[in-house]
């Protein structure tokens, strides 16, 4: 049997005796060598399908972002910063990579990484220096994070914060979540199923119908795993227990949490619907274009009023989970970013993001980065790529970033801002993953 090392300690306690009981399970030896915290605590928060476009920190003329522009005064906030996608699967890919769609080649979906890349991800190179613990509620990027698995310490299910237990099929197939959730929705809605998915959606339905509901007049928000419904309080609650937890330990972590709202369905808290509803907002009459879905303008404009009413419910919770960490101490010593996989946009007859087209609603996303000890405000307008946060995070960490990494260090954070940087992005959904690209944009 091969010698325990200091991060199978630290996982044992946390797989299996959890929270602050594990801890102090922990040896003497892995408690001490932790104890130090020579090295920074790094958190990712994504917000799937959270546009730039849309956010009054950015210009946005609805107050949707109130607390992002108060906390944004001691922030590094990058103005101009994009996916390489305009969905989830390249958005992430490239994010947790640091490569190019077309290096990494999960272009569509459920994507995944070429093979021989199974390693070449964020939590990998932080090596055991880092406690690494990943949730997302996307199955799309839970496909991903199941790939790196192997270099996570702490895969927690996208079930974790639904408030209907473990029917989910990531529950039943652990070691092979990918393969599971594709074969039900293949199962379901592409072999023309209709009875089946009747009574699947039917099943699903009458559960959720039991779980009281008042306070999301619109319905519960939910995931895309079928049975992940939940409330956004309870969700941001559980991110902010999970840090707090870790930190609690003493030893350096790097958590990466992909929440999926502002995804839709856009399901506000009753307190936000409608409050942009018949106000002042004209948007600027755009064209159809010729690849859009052919949404007419007034749905367009419902969409949008529904979703701009759902970023100021996530920016309310975004807001309460900063406090929480500022009161608790966290981010004194603790680089907290706030960003995207991709955009939405309602314009040019299209609604949502799943589209062909590269508009800048669907790639140009938020990014906001706190920094240990700062108490300024530091704006920075030169174009940046979401492949540049991995060599900026391992740059952070004093760990070499690999040649092979295609972004560049962020400015403020290492890098210089540069105005003549070329950003590209790439959307290839319809073409295969590992072929020549027949089609794209």
């Amino acid at each position: 049997m091969r010698k325990l090392s200091r991060r199978d300690f630290l996982k044992l306690g946390w797989r299996i005796f959890g929270g602050s009981v594990g801890a102090a399970l922990l040896p003497k030896s892995a408690q001490a060598q932790t104890n130090g915290r020579k090295l920074p605590n790094i958190i990712v928060l994504v917000c799937d399908a959270m546009t730039a476009h849309n956010l009054s920190l950015y210009g946005y003329s609805r107050k949707t972002t109130p607390n992002l522009e108060a906390l944004a005064e001691k922030a590094f906030v990058y103005h101009n910063h994009y996916a390489n996608g305009n969905f989830t699967v390249p958005g992430t890919s490239s994010l947790l990579t640091g490569l190019r769609p077309w290096t990494h080649r999960a272009i569509n979906g459920p994507g995944k990484v070429r093979q021989e890349l199974s390693r070449h991800n964020i939590f990998h190179f932080l090596g055991d220096d880092y406690f690494k613990l990943a949730f997302t509620q996307n199955y799309w990027a839970a496909y991903l994070l199941n790939q790196f698995s192997s270099d996570i310490d702490a895969l927690l299910p996208s079930s974790e914060f639904s408030m209907v237990s473990s029917g989910a099929v990531s529950q039943k197939f652990e070691k092979d979540e990918r393969v599971a959730n594709q074969a039900l929705v293949r199962m379901l809605y592409y072999s023309n199923s209709l009875l089946l998915s009747f009574i699947h959606g039917l099943y699903y339905q009458i559960k959720i119908n039991t779980i009281p509901s008042e306070e999301y007049p619109a319905g519960l928000p939910r995931a895309n795993f079928y049975d992940n419904v939940f409330t956004i309080k309870d969700l941001f609650d559980g991110v902010a227990d999970r840090i707090l937890e870790l930190d609690k330990r003493g030893f350096s972590f790097f958590s990466y949490f992909h929440v999926y709202p502002p995804h839709n369905p856009y399901r506000p808290h009753k307190d936000f619907i409608g409050m942009f509803d018949n106000d002042s907002y004209m948007p600027i009459s755009k064209k159809e274009h010729v690849l859009s879905i052919g949404a007419n303008q007034a749905s367009l404009d419902n969409e949008r009023d529904k979703y701009d009413s759902y970023l100021a419910n996530i920016d309310m919770e975004i807001g309460r989970l900063v406090a929480r960490l500022r009161e608790q101490g966290t981010l004194e010593h603790t680089y907290f970013i706030i960003t995207a996989d991709h955009g939405e946009m309602f314009e040019r007859g299209t609604n949502g993001h799943f589209t062909g087209l590269l508009y800048e609603p669907v790639i140009r996303i938020p990014l906001l980065i706190f920094v240990p000890g700062n108490q300024e405000r530091r704006d920075f307008r030169a174009s940046t790529n979401n492949i540049d946060l991995m060599p900026t995070i391992l740059n952070l960490a004093g760990v070499e970033i690999p040649a092979s990494i295609e972004g560049d260090l962020l400015p403020g954070l290492g890098g210089v801002e540069d105005f003549n940087r070329s950003i590209i992005t790439m959307e290839a959904k319809e073409s295969a993953a590992f072929r020549p690209f027949t089609k794209a944009t």
